[in-house]
């Protein structure tokens, strides 16, 4: 399939989601909480029997699905996985999400399975990543979101910076941007940079995602007393929302694994917190 024939959408925007465990599977199908939308692993559907997709074809008749992936690798210097992409290629027609989305990385070496290492953000790099997810997208049919993944205190001055090299790389490759706010905090604080700056350079209209802890919604405008307080997190989610406008936004606990009710009010929190953002500011 051509680029030209990719599919090529307006993705609409979604509201609020959380990702999806299966433990959380059979109260959501029983009492249909207020989530807005699922994010599914991938991989954690690739090799599923029957009964699990058709439990995924249930959820998917009651709220939105996007599939995130980890396995990718688009940066790495060996060829891509065949093989992977033929499964991903069957999941995607399987479960018809709004979209699919991976990470900004290379990966997959005996040492290094199963870390999403970041980038050399050199322009050798880039064109190769380019050429990489211009084939994924390919092979897929359509159009993917890349993640940006957190930078460590090792090489402070990239021959290209990284957010120009993420604006970049889904220019040239017609790609999209899954913005993680809280690997973006923590690359800054690694690296030195000014995120807020980060944010800028990104495309608007190549933003379609956001990944945000679901602790840091408590830091922001608290429902019941006048005082705000100062989160580095919640103050770059709001500088995305200024300077992209409501964008989906998943949130994520990624140390322990709450019960179904704690997330779905730390998506009311984070919805009626973004709410009086956007209506004040």
């Amino acid at each position: 399939m051509s680029s030209e024939q990719q599919i090529k959408t307006l993705l609409r925007y979604l509201g609020f989601g959380l990702r999806l465990r299966r433990e959380y599977l059979a109260p959501l199908l029983r009492d249909q909480p207020a989530v807005d939308w699922f994010e599914i692993i991938s991989e954690s559907y690739l090799e599923a029997d029957e009964s699990a997709l058709q439990q995924l074809d249930e959820l998917r008749e009651h709220y939105p699905i996007v599939m995130h992936g980890t396995s990718l690798a688009v940066g790495s210097p060996w060829p891509l996985d065949q093989v992977y992409l033929k499964k991903l290629r069957r999941l995607i027609d399987r479960v018809k999400p709004e979209w699919i989305s991976d990470h900004l990385c290379w990966s997959g070496a005996d040492d290094t399975q199963g870390q999403l290492l970041p980038l050399p953000y050199t322009q050798e790099t880039r064109d190769h990543v380019i050429q990489r997810v211009r084939q994924v997208q390919d092979l897929l049919g359509r159009q993917i979101l890349l993640e940006n993944v957190p930078a460590d205190t090792g090489n402070t001055s990239p021959e290209i910076p990284e957010a120009e090299f993420l604006r970049e790389v889904a220019e040239a490759s017609d790609s999209l941007i899954l913005i993680d706010i809280n690997n973006l905090h923590a690359s800054s604080v690694n690296q030195g940079f000014h995120p807020q700056e980060y944010l800028k350079q990104i495309p608007e209209d190549r933003v379609k995602q956001i990944h945000l802890a679901g602790a840091v919604t408590l830091c922001g405008r608290q429902q019941h007393s006048p005082v705000q307080i100062a989160d580095p997190v919640w103050e770059l989610y709001t500088t995305a929302l200024t300077l992209f406008g409501p964008v989906s936004t998943m949130i994520e606990r990624v140390d322990t694994i709450p019960s179904l009710d704690e997330m779905v009010k730390e998506v009311e929190q984070a919805r009626c917190s973004t709410q009086r953002f956007l209506s004040i500011d």
